[in-house]
């Protein structure tokens, strides 16, 4: 087959991708980065960093949690009196309120010391969890950078090197071809414009400034002369051919026809090498920075309907969401879509063209799912077994335990919902909270049993103390009743 008279001349149109854009991260961000970086796995860094913001937490989640069980021990002493209350004013809640709360005066306890360290956990954990979230969405465009890097670099080892020596003015057009090069296939052109500098060596800098607005050209006739590119498209051209002759009644395929086939058949053969340079840099790079445990993807959801590499509707979502940075400035996709094509559905596709077992298999088996909700319910009844007299007592009708199931019950589905919407990441930082908040009211309450026992056994030998004190002084002041009767009976 001796298609090169046909193929002479002829150049075809590829498509290498524009540069791609970090992604900004705030403070918080950096610092996630900073350790998971730091600790080189990523679900370790994850846990070190659930860590160190319930650590920052803690000493509000000490004091609430302290204040809290004073006023379940508090509620327990006065069990009798509070019982009685309930009965006292069944049918007036307002005046229970009232005397409960004359109670809590009386006792030394205040049921809003446990509010403000609530809510500013509340607060910095819904901050934390923002930023947490949006650093999710930020590895995975990452990771797709990290991508397109790897398609972009195996091409342009086929493209010509910008010398002032290749690079010239053709009509409209600056066009940029290396003849001597033996690897340089591709070569660019680039539309002339006002702009456009006249002197060589500007036009190279113009050129390398420009190359995402850059059309990238195959020199066919060269590709061609290359063994290998030789052998794929004359096999690509004999397949055309076979399938052409199945074809019942179908006419034979002209020599023009065989030469559009060698043409896109090259045009693929350089588009494949690219693709197995992404495949390549997945399995080597982007699996070590996003795979922990059975988790092929970190960043995405621990379940099977969910894939390690994201389809184009979900990275869409991702990057719609996120702020791309230019220089020290924050943009949107719109602003970043002006200088680049790479963030396309299009562009999308053919990166991850041969990633197709990764976006197919199970991401995870929901281990993550059923421990963070596990994780939840357990912390919750641990919670609430720890202040039973105050749900108890907290209201008139008793009804304050079974209230309190019902957010139990409604904060496990909301954190199960959560579970399903966001990354294994966030599942792993809710198990590692909820753990340290189980481990922490367990030993928080049992120093302050222990603490109110020892004080509690302080007041009973005080009080014993006084006691005997008292009966030392009495027995005193009748001993000395007895003797001054005495006396005085031997004076009469």
């Amino acid at each position: 087959m001796n298609l090169i008279n046909l193929l002479n001349s002829v150049d075809v149109e590829i498509g290498l991708f524009g540069q791609t854009f970090d992604v900004y991260l705030n403070w918080i961000g950096k610092i996630i980065q900073f350790l998971i970086s730091g600790v080189g796995v990523v679900g370790i860094g994850i846990i070190l960093f659930s860590l160190i913001l319930k650590l920052v937490v803690l000493p509000f989640d000490v004091y609430q949690r302290i204040s809290m069980r004073k006023q379940n021990i508090k509620m327990k002493e006065n069990q009798e009196r509070m019982e009685k209350l309930q009965k006292q004013y069944a049918n007036d809640k307002e005046k229970y309120n009232q005397k409960v709360m004359e109670m809590y005066k009386e006792s030394g306890v205040s049921m809003f010391s446990s509010c403000l360290p609530m809510i500013l956990s509340m607060i910095i954990f819904i901050v934390a969890i923002n930023a947490f979230n949006a650093y999710s969405q930020y590895s995975n465009i990452e990771n797709y950078n990290t991508m397109v890097e790897a398609y972009n670099t195996k091409m342009e080892y086929y493209c010509a090197d910008l010398t002032e020596e290749n690079i010239r003015i053709e009509g409209d057009k600056i066009v940029v071809k290396d003849e001597k090069g033996e690897n340089s296939y591709i070569y660019y052109t680039l539309l002339v414009s006002e702009d456009t500098p006249t002197e060589k060596k500007d036009i190279v800098a113009y050129v390398n400034a420009n190359k995402t607005q850059c059309v990238y050209m195959v020199d066919v006739e060269k590709a061609y002369k290359n063994k290998e590119i030789a052998e794929y498209t004359k096999a690509k051209v004999a397949a055309a051919v076979e399938e052409n002759d199945k074809t019942e009644n179908a006419a034979p395929l002209t020599e023009q026809q065989k030469a559009d086939v060698a043409k896109s058949a090259i045009k693929s053969y350089f588009e494949e090498k690219a693709q197995e340079a992404v495949v390549e840099t997945y399995n080597t790079t982007v699996k070590e920075h996003t795979s922990f445990l059975w988790i092929k993807n970190i960043w995405a959801t621990d379940a099977s309907y969910k894939h390690p590499v994201l389809n184009y509707s979900e990275f869409k979502t991702e990057i719609e969401r996120e702020d791309f940075r230019i220089g020290n400035n924050k943009v949107s996709l719109n602003a970043v879509g002006k200088y680049t094509n790479v963030y396309t559905a299009d562009a999308y596709n053919k990166i991850t063209a041969k990633l197709t077992e990764a976006k197919s298999e199970a991401n995870g088996y929901y281990v993550l799912i059923l421990l963070s909700i596990g994780t939840i319910l357990l912390q919750q009844f641990i919670s609430m077994r720890s202040q039973k007299e105050q749900q108890k007592f907290s209201t008139v009708d008793g009804q304050g335990a079974s209230q309190q199931k019902m957010m139990m019950i409604i904060m496990t589905g909301m954190f199960a919902i959560f579970s399903f919407m966001y990354s294994s990441a966030f599942s792993i930082y809710m198990i590692t909270s909820n753990l340290f908040s189980m481990l922490s009211t367990v030993v928080i309450n049992k120093l302050v049993d222990r603490s109110e026992y020892k004080k509690e056994k302080e007041e009973i030998v005080k009080r014993h103390d006084q006691r005997l004190r008292m009966n030392r002084s009495m027995e005193n002041a009748k001993e000395n009743a007895t003797r001054k009767n005495k006396e005085n009976k031997g004076k009469k």
